[in-house]
C-alpha cells in the first residue's frame, strides 16, 4: 500500500502548524494516489517522519513518499531530510522510500505567484 508524508518545518506557533494540518486534511479529500496521507514536522511540533513512518507501516504501507512542504533547498531539504530517510532505509530495507522534490522546485509555484500578484 501506498503512502505519503507531507513534510513541513514547523513552528513554535500552533496557529501556523494547524494551517499546515488543514492543507494537508484538504489534500488526503482529494487525493486519488495514496491509501494514506500524513502530516510530520521536522522541528517544534509533532509527529515527526518516523512517529509517521511507524505509524503507516502499522496500517500496512509498503511504500512511502515524503514530501518536502519548503521553499527552498537550505540544509533540512539537503541535510536533514535526507538524513533520517537513509536512517529509514537501514531500518527497513523491505520498505521502499521515495522522496520528491520540495515545493519551491514545482513549475506550478511560478504561476501561482504571477497569478495572485495580477
Amino acid at each position: 500500500m501506498k503512502a505519503l508524508i507531507i513534510i513541513a518545518h514547523g513552528s513554535k506557533k500552533e496557529k501556523s502548524n494547524n494551517e499546515f494540518l488543514k492543507l494537508v486534511k484538504k489534500i488526503q479529500q482529494r487525493n486519488k494516489s495514496y491509501h494514506f496521507i500524513k502530516a510530520s514536522f521536522l522541528e517544534f511540533a509533532s509527529p515527526n517522519i518516523e512517529v509517521c513512518v511507524n505509524e503507516l507501516l502499522l496500517k500496512g504501507a509498503t511504500s512511502i513518499t515524503l514530501y518536502p512542504f519548503f521553499l527552498n533547498s537550505g540544509k533540512h531539504i539537503q541535510v536533514d531530510i535526507p538524513n533520517t530517510i537513509n536512517e529509514l532505509c537501514l531500518k527497513y530495507q523491505d520498505i521502499e522510500f521515495k522522496t520528491l522534490n520540495h515545493f519551491g522546485m514545482s513549475s506550478k509555484v511560478l504561476e501561482i505567484i504571477l497569478d495572485d500578484i495580477k
